[in-house]
């Protein structure tokens, strides 16, 4: 809109752009003009006030971000003071009571899943828009410093568009509903027929007594989370044909206003080919306290080479040594981020020194021991960086002796040299072919490594150095469908077992991934999971002709060990 010889000295005010006087008196001669003098001092008033607003803005959002993790801090706090007193409630009580306890705990646990995900979805958005803000920000400072009148206005002008389209999508109001509100202010009461009331999901009790083996009904005004629990009952299963030896299960189903529980031994459902394979339970050690040889969320463990377990006992916060038999040996650690102090610890490994490796998860880092307990070294620390870690949930170690983590909330596996230096990683966030949505089970079958994608409900497998190979699992309740598992262990002759945490159960497969056969369910009996962790083959005992295979399973949230075998 300018001449080649005309000298811009005006500004239109209807199509924003600088123009001579020429160009004022012709093409915009039907448009409202001013001398650029003016127009700038008030362009400048209208983007200081601009400025303003916007430092206003980033004020309230800084403050709606540490509402967002008081809100996420709180939320876990009182997830866990809830889970503790249901526990300590239940256990006052009969079976009938033991069997709500466990729905309840799913309950919760699947309340705090949603509420966390919702929670944690708006603080990114939060910190998305909040850094796109402060970059227009600081854009609109230099635009308001340039001394060139022309170049002021082509900026005011551009950073116009760029302030209307980054606008907030949601604010911290979407967060606070009467549902959110509800959990996040929920405050367990020493009755549990009232906690199932205050947390909405209605209440259950029992109108058969009737013992194990029969059909028990629960009245119910709740919905049964069927995401996490979808089980199907096998036709024509006699009870007079059950091997004792092998735990029942139980399997809800929906009829109308009712949920029934159905006892069968369905659990050894497996693949077509007629293989006789089935997992017996042999006995189990611990139970919920913090008495030594007592646990409380056991969530890992490995086994020295004369046979003494090794536990991460997690809301203990220390390391516990038993025999095969349960009995104490020793314990070392307490809470705390110091030398032989632990927060959360998450996974046990044991080298062929019997070096013991405690993956000292809210540490972020790896903590190592000799077979008695004393100090040797540290791996790791707070970070993204090679060799850093951040909430590692698994460790394992190769026959070659390298360390392998699931460094969880990096969405990557990193490799470790037996000496502690960092080697190589792989993996990333996401939910492709080798990418992870936390990964949290790790293990090595010669060079291949089979690891548990927690988020992505499957099993990846990758070479030793990184090199993806194939996956199996989809998220279900059917067999050979996977949710949420949580920890996995190979046998030398090819048996993989995964451990489930979303259907409280074990599945086996074969290191090509094909399905095998499935085991236990939801309780607290003999052969039954509550949030089942991490999986142990056993050391050898000697018996080298034997195809059996036994192991051990931290039933986390029934704070104990079961050892189980793997019939061949």
């Amino acid at each position: 809109s300018t001449q080649s010889t005309g000298k811009i000295t005006m500004y239109c005010c209807e199509c924003h752009v600088t123009t001579c006087s020429t160009c004022a008196a012709t093409s915009h001669s039907s448009h409202h003009t001013e001398i650029i003098p003016d127009v700038v001092d008030t362009e400048r008033e209208k983007l200081n006030q601009v400025l303003s607003e916007m430092q206003t803005l980033l004020d309230r959002s800084d403050s709606e971000l540490n509402t967002v993790n008081e809100m996420l801090e709180k939320l876990t706090k009182q997830t866990e003071a809830a889970i503790i007193r249901i526990n300590k409630e239940a256990d006052k009580v009969v079976e009938e009571v033991n069997k709500r306890k466990a729905g309840l705990i799913g309950q919760v646990n699947a309340l705090k899943t949603t509420q966390t995900d919702k929670i944690s979805s708006f603080k990114e958005n939060l910190k998305t828009w909040s850094k796109k803000q402060q970059q227009i920000k600081r854009n609109l400072e230099n635009i308001l410093n340039t001394v060139d009148d022309v170049a002021f206005l082509q900026g005011a002008s551009e950073i116009r568009g760029e302030i209307s389209t980054n606008r907030k999508s949601s604010a911290l109001t979407d967060l606070t509903s009467s549902s959110v509100n509800k959990w996040i202010d929920f405050k367990p009461t020493s009755n549990l027929p009232a906690q199932v009331e205050c947390l909405d999901m209605g209440t259950v009790a029992l109108t058969k007594d009737e013992p194990v083996g029969t059909n028990a009904v629960l009245n119910s005004n709740s919905r049964v989370n069927t995401a996490r629990r979808q089980r199907r009952r096998v036709a024509g299963t006699s009870r007079d044909t059950m091997d004792h030896e092998t735990p029942l299960q139980i399997n809800l189903e929906r009829e109308e206003n009712a949920v029934i529980i159905r006892y069968s031994s369905d659990q050894r459902r497996g693949d077509a080919s007629g293989s006789a394979s089935r997992i017996r339970s042999i006995h189990q050690i611990g139970s919920c306290g913090t008495n030594l040889g007592d646990f409380f969320h056991p969530c890992g463990m490995s086994q020295l080479s004369n046979g003494h377990l090794v536990v991460a006992d997690q809301r203990n916060n220390r390391v516990q040594i038993l025999e095969e038999n349960g009995s104490f040996v020793q314990m070392f650690g307490n809470e705390g981020g110091g030398i032989r102090e632990f927060k959360s610890p998450g996974d046990i490994a044991v080298d062929r020194e019997d070096n013991i490796y405690v993956l000292d998860t809210r540490n972020d880092r790896i903590q190592v021991f000799t077979a008695d307990g004393r100090y040797k070294k540290m791996i790791g620390g707070i970070g993204t960086a090679p060799g850093k870690f951040c909430k590692p949930q698994a460790i394992e170690i190769a026959s070659s002796g390298e360390i392998l983590v699931a460094d969880s909330g990096n969405n990557r596996v990193q490799v470790i040299t037996p000496d502690g230096r960092f080697s190589h990683s792989f993996g990333r966030e996401g939910s492709g072919e080798g990418e992870f949505m936390e990964p949290c089970g790790v293990a090595v079958l010669g060079t291949d490594v089979f690891v548990c994608d927690h988020h992505s409900h499957r099993i990846q497998v990758f070479r030793l150095t990184g090199e993806y190979r194939f996956n199996f699992g989809t998220f279900g309740s059917e067999p050979g469908q996977l949710s949420y598992p949580s920890s996995i262990a190979v046998h030398p002759n090819g048996y993989v077992i995964v451990s489930e945490y979303g259907n409280d159960r074990l599945s086996l497969f074969d290191s090509s991934g094909n399905f095998k056969m499935c085991f236990g369910d939801e309780g607290n009996d003999l052969g039954q999971f509550l949030s089942p962790n991490g999986v142990s083959i056993c050391v050898a005992d000697g018996n080298q002709r034997s195809r059996n295979v036994k192991f051990y399973v931290c039933d986390a949230w029934n704070h104990r060990l079961q050892m189980l075998e793997l019939i061949c």
